[in-house]
């Protein structure tokens, strides 16, 4: 029974070993403000630090803390992490964040981005994440943006690689239905141009 034991444990610890993938950087419920509170607190769940650390940590959670800003992601993120731009699952859910930063557009390999329940206002704001090649989730609901008319079309024809919004799979009708939505903005967006010659 030992041995079978010693086995399993050393099979299990090749498997972690092969992926070299370190658990969540977990940083949630802390009452963190900025970022850079989190490089003088202790994550979660017994996840290590940067320090000692070889193992490539992929996902950060930050939900369900007082953040206002992103500015600091990248420079706390390479203080804390081996290899920051390995990063592929951030949440932020749960704070206060008002805009986006363009530090988020560094992180290349990011395919999961939670931000729902913050306080995003303007859809501009989900422009700058087209710039994010990889990104398949997002999620932005319990945002004021939420409310807008045309929200879920607007965000997908705007970032059309999604696959999933708000926990909610896209579905083919929903990408026509973000096309024609751009179509008739498209649109409008001339008339209101010919009108303003006209006026001219």
């Amino acid at each position: 029974t030992t041995l079978l034991y010693t086995i399993k444990f050393e099979v299990r610890m090749s498997i972690k070993t092969l992926n070299n993938v370190a658990p969540p950087l977990d940083f949630s419920f802390k009452n963190i403000a900025t970022l850079t509170d989190s490089l003088e607190e202790e994550p979660r769940k017994g996840t290590k630090l940067k320090e000692g650390y070889t193992e490539e940590v992929t996902a950060v959670r930050y939900n369900n803390n007082a953040i206002h800003e992103l500015h600091d992601l990248m420079t706390t993120m390479t203080a804390l992490v081996v290899n920051p731009v390995a990063i592929s699952w951030l949440d932020f859910s749960f704070n206060d964040i008002h805009i986006l930063d363009d530090t988020l557009l560094e992180f290349k390999s990011l395919t999961t981005l939670y931000l729902h329940g913050n306080q995003l206002m303007s859809l501009n704001e989900i422009k700058r994440l087209s710039a994010l090649p990889n990104l398949r989730t997002l999620t932005l609901h319990g945002n004021p943006l939420e409310a807008l008319e045309g929200y879920r079309q607007f965000v997908l024809g705007t970032l059309p690689c999604l696959k999933q919004l708000d926990f909610s799979s896209v579905t083919k009708q929903d990408r026509r239905d973000a096309e024609n939505w751009k179509t008739l903005c498209s649109k409008k967006m001339k008339m209101s141009k010919k009108v303003a010659k006209t006026e001219d």
